[in-house]
């Protein structure tokens, strides 16, 4: 997963409701929207990650990223997330700016076919560092695995209220091809409404999902280029890169056997 943060002074990847326009990274990781999948009853699946996203003056470096997701039954996960965010902003603050946030979430598969889910993921996102609004994360996710078995493509969408501070909406679809019985190939696009949509982000990711050792050890990168907002035009561009291990014996999806059609 990788949660969508806007209040934690900077966002996570995409945002924060402070200094950056929220967009709250979930995804998979590497990408920014999330998947549908449970890891399965006594799974553990911790990932360690680090991002940079890069905003004109400002440069927000997030990490170490501790990411744990904790299977409590067939179609239940527990999600805990934590991390330290350094901001950098040259035309304003010359030194880093250190802050924090823990998120923590549950993710329910509702709805599960031969080859497509569904899942609602309630987060609850809070800063450690300030005293900030906490905010809540609201998102559903969709997949349908492609006929060929070597792809799929999901969508996340969602709402993030946050009190006293204008909501946030946001939209992001994406697919993953399995290259290689070891190489998953990711993409996605995905869109950030503030308020009244006064102001909005789109961009697009590019990322891959490699096996190092087995099914087990996998490394999770991404990177997204050409990151504009309409209302405040500029371009962003961020990175990711972690690694995730499973604990235990985790059913099998795309997001950790992604070798799909390769039997």
């Amino acid at each position: 997963m990788t949660l969508r943060s806007d209040l934690i002074g900077t966002a996570a990847m995409f945002a924060a409701i402070f200094w950056w326009p929220p967009n709250v990274a979930r995804a998979g990781p590497p990408l920014i929207a999330d998947d549908p999948n449970t890891v399965g009853p006594g799974v553990v699946q911790p990932i360690f990650a680090a991002s940079a996203l890069n905003r004109g003056d400002e440069t927000l470096v997030r990490g170490p990223i501790a990411d744990v997701t904790i299977g409590l039954v067939d179609s239940l996960d527990a999600i805990v997330v934590s991390s330290l965010l350094s901001l950098h902003d040259t035309s304003e603050n010359p030194r880093w700016t250190l802050s924090g946030f823990f998120a923590v979430g549950v993710k329910w598969q509702f709805f599960r076919a031969d080859r497509g889910s569904l899942a609602f993921t309630p987060t609850f996102i809070t800063e450690t560092a300030a005293a900030r609004e906490p905010a809540g994360l609201l998102p559903i996710q969709g997949e349908l695995t492609l006929r060929d078995r070597k792809g799929v493509i999901g969508f996340d969408i969602g709402y993030a209220p946050i009190r006293r501070v204008d909501d946030e909406w946001f939209v992001a679809l994406y697919a993953s091809w399995a290259a290689t019985r070891r190489l998953n190939i990711l993409g996605e696009i995905w869109a950030v409404a503030f308020g009244r949509a006064e102001a909005a982000d789109i961009g697009a990711s590019l990322g891959i999902d490699y096996g190092i050792f087995g099914k087990d050890l996998r490394l999770l990168a991404a990177v997204s280029p050409g990151i504009v907002s309409t209302g405040m035009p500029r371009l962003d561009i961020h990175a990711y890169v972690g690694a995730q291990y499973t604990l235990g014996s985790r059913r099998d999806r795309w997001r950790s056997t992604r070798s799909n059609g390769f039997k």
